[in-house]
């Protein structure tokens, strides 16, 4: 779980999935608006998109059926969505995505 930047309050589990979609968010413990670390996280978004490709190509490959091939795309978001807790850092101020 990641630390607020400004007190060092470990944040909760649900306060990251906020920020995890919203990309901002105050600190519960200190009031300090946080902001998610791009410059960390960018091999972060790598991991979550480069699977996306492979299924895509695997369904052509291995003529997945369309229940077979939304049970496994359902079963990769919420991988990835249990995992963005664990790879969110935060930052005081907001940075550029690029």
């Amino acid at each position: 779980m990641p630390n607020c930047q400004n007190c060092n309050y470990k944040w909760s589990c649900f306060d990251t999935l906020i920020i995890g979609f919203k990309n901002n968010k105050k600190c519960p413990n200190c009031e300090q608006r946080q902001f998610i670390n791009v410059q960390a996280n960018k091999g972060v978004y790598i991991l979550y998109i480069l699977p996306l490709p492979i299924i895509l190509f695997s369904r052509i490959i291995f003529d997945w059926s369309t229940p077979v091939f939304l049970s496994i795309g359902f079963f990769f978001i919420l991988v990835a969505t249990m995992l963005i807790p664990y790879t969110i850092k935060l930052s005081n101020e907001q940075e550029p995505l690029w």
